[in-house]
């Protein structure tokens, strides 16, 4: 199962598969350090590109049911990184902020993924990143749509 850069007759799965394994690898270490669970990293990175959004429009945004993300902003809210706030038009919903903690552990992230990207895109020129990238969001959808159906 392992993709071999000489070998094209590896499958997409497998070559994915190892990608993943790979990058996981890379930052154990660091998300142990940040004590954030990989599966944290969507709920959190989405809080900080929209405080104040709802748990429905988080679950929304990122393709998951609303009570896994409840239990992940629940597991937030524990570890100090998150804190939730009723809607000041609606007190029905909850609306969440990263905490001065979160604030300071998405930095973290921030300088993390931007290394990532530069060892993930080392010697691919600019537009093999621009074509890599349209193809990995194309995989991706392709995977919702399957899913949805």
């Amino acid at each position: 199962m392992q993709c071999m850069m000489d070998d094209q007759n590896d499958s997409m799965t497998a070559c994915v598969v190892r990608l993943i394994h790979n990058y996981s690898s890379m930052n154990f270490n660091k998300f142990k350090e940040l004590e954030i669970h990989p599966g944290q990293l969507p709920v959190l990175i989405n809080i900080s590109r929209q405080e104040g959004i709802s748990l429905r429009e988080l679950a929304d945004t990122i393709h998951i049911k609303p009570p896994t993300v409840t239990v992940t902003v629940q597991r937030l809210e524990k570890a100090g990184l998150v804190y939730k706030k009723a809607d000041a038009s609606d007190q029905r919903i909850s609306r969440i902020y990263l905490t001065e903690k979160g604030k300071n552990i998405q930095i973290e992230l921030d300088l993390l993924f931007n290394e990532n990207e530069r060892i993930l895109t080392k010697g691919f020129s600019a537009q093999e990143q621009e074509l890599l990238r349209g193809f990995l969001k194309r995989m991706t959808e392709n995977m919702r749509q399957e899913k949805r159906e």
